[in-house]
């Protein structure tokens, strides 16, 4: 019984201990935080191979239906009324005959609505996966890079704060889905750090995927379409034939050349990739022959800082050593007619631009060849994917594939997944505020969310009469970081703030800077190999000033890549930075328009706002997330972040302290109670045995007295005298009575003790 006790007490003990030590980890937010360690092998992983035409084509098909609020699908056929390459035997897995020419687009549409003003300020990417049909690692490479963008962003979407209120069963069923999702995920070597930072790209982004340009090409594995190359089909530095004048401005014969001219002119591309085969190497302008191979853009150095993040994040394996980079004219060859320069240099270079009269396929608009001062100046970069056309070894797989520092899984596939990655990633700068006094905020940037209430988008709650705030950020989607600075002021004192869009310029003179802490300049992993993806940076704000149940609002900002604003001697022509990247961060008066879209330079770049209540005096004691979602990343009372229509149902008189802490102080404190307790047990137990014992005692000395051949009941000061009393015949030693059973029984009758 007592054995019992001791085993139970210490059960008792350990629950109670694991039940703080869990509490504490989920107010710390970090239980069902998925990660794998440095290293560690994914449960699944998943080789790439290349796709077919048939294939492509299915996948885009299920992704229009499954992600129906991240894509629009649709072919430059349905979009722009061109006719298909090829014939009856041609892509003969759609209904029609020859090959439609397909067109993703990424985006997310609830946060960003089409003709809102967030969606025409969307930095935009266009990936290209081939224009030779026979150099076929690029549609696999982007059409991955683009499953992994809709997978990760439906993932982190889960669940829907809207529906929290309106519809339980139904948040709890999402609940689920999350958790089952994320943890898919992390099978696959996918941590929910990167989930966040894949999601976070699909929100912020337009991303525009041609898997196969050269659509009828791809289809036959052959370079041209029909018998045009389709690299030579653009209208920029195009010579002029005396002898044969048909074929002066035969420009756009194809359909592949016909399908991007139409994508160009309906966006403003910042950031663009055309992958190819046949070498190794990431060139950038020029690749014109009007330019020497000595001859370097007016982009230079943004070119070639880009590329070699490229490089680097792209990586090697053993027997391939990472990407060489540099201009096209020397590090590949020059030609005429090319993609690269045009998309480059045709808004600002018209000397070199020809208007297109071709006659194939019925001819072809001479206006859509004529363009206005905006639509083409993109970092438009070729990318030669491998030696062999059409490899068929060291494709790669998804081991750490988001990992540009690792060799484990990495091939021709993986790392151009990755370069198309980093292209989203770095077409703008990017801030998030990741820690509030030590407190890890559990959501970046929800994706499918409306923004429009800013105010509780992201939202904390201090302990009144805090003197002292600490505030922790990363800065992304850059390669320098020149400086960085922590702002805050009161909501109502800057009533221009949304989470839709960038501050207003000089918004910082309506906030109070707050204090640095750790150093506010850097560089990311991008322009190193470092290894992390952002950089981190700290600075403290003083709230005591401040009232009870004060809105503030907190942002942090980032000035970066200035240097991209500068030049060598040798550029040609002789004209400051012209395209919109290096613009867009470097000259606040660089302002675009085209086609709905809009890009406006400017110097400094802002996080979403972050809101800070103060607290009131008796309820609230510690720092507190009031917007987070998830139930296992923070319990109840705090993940109810409301629903969009009911703003007020996170208010500090909806949220009571936690009960259990993360601190190990109160961990030990729990374990010393329940030790105490269990001696507290101990002790007692021993008591009461005792005093059975006592009364056993005085039972057997009543018996003595009063007959007088009762055996002898021992010492009435120490109980236990009795065992020690005990002789090898199983009697007391003045005990008359033999052992052989004759007469009385010997030793203590039966009942005596109990």
């Amino acid at each position: 019984m007592a054995k019992m006790r001791v085993v139970l007490g210490l059960l008792c003990c350990y629950i109670q201990y694991a039940t703080a030590l869990e509490d504490g980890q989920r107010a710390a937010g970090r239980l069902g935080r998925r990660k794998l360690d440095p290293g560690q092998k994914p449960k699944e992983i998943t080789d790439y191979y290349i796709y077919s035409s048939e294939e492509i084509e299915e996948r885009l098909s299920r992704w229009s239906t499954h992600y129906t609020h991240l894509t629009r699908v649709t072919t430059s056929q349905e979009e722009y009324g061109l006719p298909r390459a090829g014939g009856a035997n041609d892509c003969p897995f759609v209904e029609e005959d020859g090959c439609p020419n397909s067109i993703l687009t990424i985006q997310d549409f609830v946060a960003h609505p089409e003709g809102s003003q967030s969606s025409k300020e969307l930095p935009e990417v266009f990936l290209s996966g081939e224009l030779h049909g026979n150099e076929q690692v690029g549609p696999t490479a982007v059409m991955q890079a683009a499953e992994l963008l809709l997978e990760a962003t439906s993932c982190i979407e889960l669940p829907r704060v809207k529906i929290k209120d309106k519809s339980p069963d139904l948040w709890d069923i999402e609940v689920q889905k999350s958790k089952d999702c994320r943890d898919r995920m992390l099978e696959f070597g996918i941590s929910e750090k990167q989930m966040w930072w894949l999601a976070r790209l699909t929100t912020t982004r337009r991303i525009v995927v041609v898997p196969t340009a050269n659509a009828l090409g791809y289809f036959r594995k052959k370079r041209t379409e029909g018998s045009v190359d389709a690299n030579r089909d653009f209208p920029f530095d195009y010579e002029s034939n005396p002898k044969h004048p048909e074929f002066n401005n035969a420009c756009m014969k194809t359909i592949a050349a016909r399908t991007i001219n139409e994508i160009f002119r309906e966006h403003l591309f910042q950031l663009s990739f055309t992958f190819h085969g046949g070498m190794e190497v990431i060139g950038y302008e020029w690749g014109a022959p009007t330019y020497s191979h000595t001859s370097i853009s007016p982009d230079d150095v943004v070119q070639n800082q880009v590329a070699a993040a490229y490089s680097r994040y792209g990586g090697g394996w053993k027997s391939t050593p990472p990407y060489k980079y540099g201009p096209m004219n020397p590090e590949v060859y020059p030609v005429r007619g090319g993609m690269e320069d045009w998309a480059y240099a045709s808004s600002w270079d018209p000397d070199r631009v020809i208007p297109c009269k071709p006659s194939t396929y019925s001819g072809y608009p001479v206006q859509k060849t004529t363009y206005n001062n905006s639509t083409l100046r993109v970092l438009n970069m070729l990318v030669e994917t491998s030696n062999d056309k059409i490899p068929t070894k060291n494709l790669g797989s998804s081991w750490d594939l988001l990992n540009g520092f690792s060799v484990a899984g990495n091939g021709h596939i993986s790392r151009n997944i990755r370069l198309s990655l980093l292209a989203a990633e770095l077409v703008q700068p990017w801030l998030s505020i990741r820690n509030v006094n030590e407190l890890e905020l559990t959501d970046d940037i929800v994706p499918l969310t409306s923004r429009a209430n800013c105010q509780d988008y992201k939202r904390v709650l201090i302990p009144p009469k805090s003197r002292k705030v600490v505030i922790e950020w990363v800065v992304g989607g850059s390669l320098t970081i020149n400086v960085t600075k922590l702002w805050y002021a009161k909501w109502s004192d800057v009533p221009d703030v949304t989470c839709e869009s960038q501050p207003p310029v000089n918004i910082e003179e309506q906030m109070t800077e707050g204090t640095p802490i750790s150093a506010t300049s850097g560089k990311t992993s991008y322009a190193s190999t470092s290894g992390a993806k952002t950089a981190h940076f700290s600075a403290s704000m003083d709230v005591s000033d401040f009232k009870e149940h004060d809105m503030l609002v907190v942002m942090v900002s980032a000035r970066v890549d200035q240097d991209w604003a500068t030049q060598p001697g040798n550029v040609e022509p002789k004209k400051p930075p012209q395209s919109h990247m290096a613009n867009a961060r470097t000259n606040p008066d660089w302002h675009h328009e085209s086609a709905g879209k809009v890009i406006q330079g400017r110097l400094d770049w802002f996080s979403i706002p972050l809101t800070i209540e103060v607290g009131s005096t008796q309820k609230t004691v510690e720092t507190l997330e009031l917007s987070a979602r998830l139930p296992y990343e923070v319990p109840k009372p705090y993940y109810d972040a409301g629903d969009d229509d009911d703003i007020d149902s996170n208010t500090e008189e909806n949220i009571q302290p936690q009960k259990n802490s993360q601190s190990p102080i109160r961990r030990i404190s729990v374990f010393l109670i329940c030790l105490i307790g269990l001696v507290a047990a101990g002790l007692a137990l021993r008591c009461w045995v005792n005093d059975r014992m006592r009364r056993g005692h005085r039972s057997r000395l009543r018996n003595f007295i009063e007959d007088e051949n009762a055996p002898s009941p021992g010492s009435l000061e120490n109980p236990d005298d009795e065992f020690e009393d005990e002789v090898e015949g199983g009697g007391y030693a003045d005990d008359p009575t033999p052992a052989d059973g004759h007469g009385e029984p010997n030793g203590v009758e039966m009942g005596r003790y109990t």
